[in-house]
Parts: structure tokens; C-alpha cells; sequence
């Protein structure tokens, strides 16, 4: 059985969180839902700009190996800072801080994520660049807010995931990096919900968005002030 139980990780972890394969493997009830509950939760949306351009340049093999190299840099630091990448999206990932687990620092690690892929992406450039002919350009959108958590989809294809108004903000998000590439785009809801001060400056909406937005307040993450 122990056997057996390493073998179901093997093969699974890569794709299931953690605490998610222990309720599955540990669970009194198999068929039951693992969780489906509402929760505040902050997610952190990653993207590459310009992204498809470039792989109708350098081809298929070439793209799943660029982007996988991408994914387990950025996705590393997710798990660094307890978060798990929810799904992935073409170019980029929504990733969430603070399911299946909650805790007080869900909003920090998430920034803290952030600032490290923003520093990190530094790195990538100068290859990325000689790889693809291209400069590495990404946007980065973390917002704080209520979901449903749970297994959704049909008996023979479920994904733990989330969805409701959270998850399309911080894709709204998104639209603002564009304006400012590889900026990290905050709402004031995580700036609220940080425990440590951050650095920031307000962004002005274009008008074309004030509709999107309404008068939600939107920051720049510059860092974390020291105290």
C-alpha cells in the first residue's frame, strides 16, 4: 500500500497540489468533493507579451521548450512563496495564494512572488532575446478577493479551481500592464491586505477602461518599504 501510495504521488504531484492529493488519497469519501467553499483568495496572473507572434517564428518544439523553461522558473517561485499554479494559459498562468490552505500571508506571498518574477525575468532577457530575435516582456496582475473553490467539470475530466468576479479582475488587471510592460499591477484590495508596507504608485486609468473599472483604485508595485 505504501508502495502504491508513492507511486499515485509520482505520477500525480506534477499536476495536483499537495494538500489536494492528501484529501484524495486520505479522504473518507472518494466520490464526495474534495472542497467547494467561497474564500478570499489572491491570485497572481503572469503573461508574456507578444508571445504568439513569436512562436509562429521559431516553431512548435522550439515555443514548448521556451515556454517550459519559462513555467518552471516562474512556477517554482509560485511554490516558494505556498502558492499553487491553478492553470495555465496559452503564455502564461493564473496561480493562487491561499487555497486548498489559507493563511495571514497570502496576500505578502503573493506580492513577494511578484517582485521575485519581476527580478527574474531580468535574467531570461538577454537569452530569451538571442533564442527568439525578441526581448522578453511580460505583465504581472495580483488582486485580492472572494471565489468558489472546488472541483468543477464532469465525472471524467474535474479541475480544482476557482472562479467569480476575483479571477476576471485580476485579468482585467492585465490590460494595464500593457501600458507599462513587465510592471506588476496591483488593486487596492492587496494593497490593504499586505501586512508589510508597499511601495507603490497610483496608475492612471485610460478613459476607454474607466467602464471596466470603475472607480477601483490601481497601483504600480515598485517593492516593499523598509521600515
Amino acid at each position: 500500500m505504501a508502495e502504491n501510495e508513492r507511486g499515485i504521488r509520482r505520477v500525480f504531484q506534477k499536476f495536483v497540489p499537495r494538500e489536494i492529493l492528501d484529501k484524495i488519497l486520505y479522504g473518507d469519501d472518494a466520490d464526495k468533493t474534495v472542497i467547494e467553499e467561497f474564500k478570499t483568495l489572491t491570485l497572481l496572473n503572469i503573461d508574456i507579451r507578444g508571445f504568439s507572434t513569436t512562436s509562429k517564428r521559431i516553431g512548435p518544439q522550439k515555443t514548448v521548450a521556451q515556454l517550459n523553461e519559462f513555467f518552471t522558473a516562474m512556477g517554482g517561485i509560485v511554490i516558494k512563496y505556498g502558492g499553487i499554479v491553478d492553470k495555465y494559459l496559452g503564455d502564461g498562468f493564473l496561480a493562487l495564494f491561499g487555497a486548498p490552505v489559507s493563511g495571514t500571508r497570502d496576500a505578502e506571498n503573493a506580492v513577494d512572488a511578484a517582485l521575485e518574477m519581476q527580478k527574474k525575468v531580468v535574467e531570461f532577457a538577454s537569452f530569451w532575446g538571442d533564442e527568439t530575435d525578441r526581448p522578453l516582456e511580460i505583465g504581472i496582475s495580483v488582486h485580492t478577493g472572494e471565489v468558489v473553490v472546488g472541483n468543477i467539470g464532469f465525472d471524467r475530466k474535474m479541475d480544482y479551481t476557482v472562479i467569480g468576479d476575483a479571477v476576471n479582475e485580476v485579468f482585467r488587471l492585465q490590460r494595464l500592464t500593457k501600458i507599462r510592460p513587465d510592471a506588476v499591477v496591483i488593486s487596492e484590495a492587496v494593497r490593504r491586505a499586505a501586512r508589510s508596507r508597499l511601495e507603490t504608485r497610483e496608475m492612471e486609468v485610460p478613459e476607454d477602461l474607466h467602464s471596466i473599472f470603475g472607480g477601483m483604485k490601481i497601483y504600480e508595485l515598485l517593492g516593499k518599504t523598509r521600515e
